[in-house]
């Protein structure tokens, strides 16, 4: 969407926070906040759909399942970090299996030999910004992990909360910095422990506090999109999770695990068919684990 036509953030912050005052209800909600980088010439047109596709895939599981729905989309010349913070500043929930959604489609990396850290590093960098990724003071500024990010939005209260990341998961030569280090090992020290599953019953058990932390690729290995669809990634998860819709009729449980792991076996196989660069197949496995607040869960 061209800058000159684009709703200024303010007005589309306040549309959000008031959609959320006005909505205050008995049903649960689903928030959902949509960053996709459809300023930059590269990616504007996949970033486009995937944020369609995103949009269009959770209002239909809120009408399916009776949950509020409350969505904020940061795209274009809005597309800036602080404009991220604010939107989460905004969240306001108001019962108990209240939903959180973090979506991101642009570009992402990981550091050098930093294999132990799963998720890439998300782009938050202003869309006026010229790209300086070989100047490390201003990567460290302006990009954030997508593990950070989802420790954001935990904060804000919300007993299920999802950040997802379609992006390239590639390596760049630098050494994670100090503070980046340090804010890693801050949300080691505060995430609940990983869970290998995730059952209807604890799903939709009211005392279990469940994250949910997905990335479309594994360390060193960068994303494939497609100007017809979008992000493979992406184009996968909407359609799987549109079909997971239909097939449970009742109740707001969805296999989430089997869902992915779905999702991933596609995109794997669909990115296999691109060349990433020098005659080279795509190789592209998503990431995503399961966090359980075992001391909130019941016993």
């Amino acid at each position: 969407m061209p800058a000159s036509k684009q709703t200024p953030f303010p007005q589309l912050l306040q549309k959000f926070k008031y959609s959320m005052r006005e909505k205050v209800k008995k049903q649960p909600r689903l928030v959902l906040i949509i960053f996709a980088n459809t300023h930059d010439k590269q990616l504007n047109k996949g970033c486009e759909k995937d944020a369609a596709a995103v949009r269009k895939v959770f209002k239909e599981l809120c009408d399916h399942i009776h949950f509020d729905f409350c969505a904020i989309e940061i795209t274009g010349s809005n597309y800036r970090r602080d404009n991220v913070i604010k939107a989460v500043d905004a969240i306001i929930l108001h019962n108990e299996n209240d939903v959180t959604v973090f979506y991101y489609s642009g570009h992402g990396f990981s550091y050098e030999k930093d294999s132990r850290r799963k998720y890439p590093q998300v782009d938050m960098r202003a869309h006026n910004d010229q790209k300086k990724y070989n100047d490390i003071e201003f990567i460290e500024k302006y990009t954030e992990n997508l593990a950070v990010i989802l420790n954001i939005i935990r904060f804000k209260g919300a007993r299920i909360n999802i950040a997802i990341g379609d992006c390239c998961n590639s390596t760049i030569p630098f050494k994670r910095p100090k503070k980046s280090e340090k804010d890693m090992n801050i949300v080691k020290g505060i995430m609940p422990g990983k869970s290998k599953v995730l059952t209807k019953k604890l799903f939709s058990d009211p005392y279990a506090a469940i994250s949910i932390l997905v990335s479309s690729s594994q360390y060193g290995q960068p994303s494939v999109a497609d100007l017809s669809v979008g992000s493979i990634f992406t184009h996968h998860f909407t359609k799987t999770l549109a079909d997971s819709i239909t097939k449970h009729p009742k109740g707001a449980y969805l296999p989430w695990l089997k869902l992915l792991q779905k999702t991933s076996r596609q995109a794997f196989k669909d990115a296999q068919g691109y060349d990433i660069g020098g005659g080279k197949r795509g190789k592209q496995k998503a990431v995503f684990e399961v966090f359980i607040d075992k001391e909130l869960a019941r016993q």
